[in-house]
């Protein structure tokens, strides 16, 4: 239950290391370009207060050779002060389910099923995933300090021009890659593929993105409770 807890909302959450809000930067023709791009979006990430988005995900099993079901659904981000994120998603289809981070706590509550997990990042450092936290949750320069960034073109997605940045982990995670679509027109990311060592490839896509959108932090996050039938498991 806890692998797949973690599984499940790392692949959701890989957009926010990278999250940033500027204008025009100068696009990046190699690695080097793109070490410099990194350096930029850690000063201006500074200026993004929230963030509100609708999520698309959807995992392709290479091996079987099928596709899991398409999960959509809305997030709600909000950086803390001291570096710690709050977050929400939720994922509405095919099947309900709710990701609460506020700072090392996590709590996952699945409605079909009465029950929410209650756990920590501190805790996850025991997860074969925990490699690819340093991404999700850590500064630009934990990211350089943990993986090689390139860039390696400009694409369209969803409609939108696009860098493309590809990353590289320097030791060994459950990703050998990771390729994530930068938006020209907000400078945030649009799309992740995360490229598993056996081949499968989740893909990630972020639309109608607000930036700075004020919502009910306390209602939404901090408290959060689910309805008191609901069995509560810690670890």
């Amino acid at each position: 239950m806890k692998k797949y807890v973690l599984s499940f909302f790392i692949c959701l959450l890989l957009s926010f290391s990278l999250i940033i809000d500027t204008k025009a930067l100068p696009l990046p023709t190699n690695k080097a370009g793109a070490e410099s791009v990194l350096g930029q979006m850690e000063t201006v990430g500074r200026n993004l207060n929230s963030l509100v988005a609708t999520i698309w995900q959807q995992k392709k099993n290479t091996q079987l050779g099928i596709d899991d079901p398409v999960e959509t659904g809305e997030l709600y981000y909000l950086p803390a002060k001291n570096g710690a994120m709050k977050l929400r998603i939720d994922i509405n289809a095919p099947t309900k389910k709710t990701v609460i981070i506020t700072g090392d706590e996590i709590k996952f509550y699945q409605p079909t099923v009465q029950q929410m997990l209650i756990t920590s990042l501190k805790n996850a450092k025991g997860s074969q995933s925990f490699g690819s936290l340093a991404i999700t949750f850590g500064s630009v320069s934990a990211i350089k300090t943990n993986y090689d960034v390139a860039f390696v073109k400009e694409e369209k997605i969803q409609g939108e021009q696009t860098s493309l940045l590809h990353l590289t982990p320097k030791q060994a995670t459950p990703y050998k890659s990771i390729d994530i679509w930068i938006s020209h027109s907000s400078w945030l990311p649009v799309q992740e593929n995360l490229v598993e060592n056996n081949g499968d490839v989740t893909t990630i896509r972020l639309s109608n993105l607000k930036k700075n959108e004020s919502f009910n932090v306390k209602a939404l996050i901090e408290n959060f409770a689910p309805p008191k039938s609901t069995k509560i498991v810690k670890g």
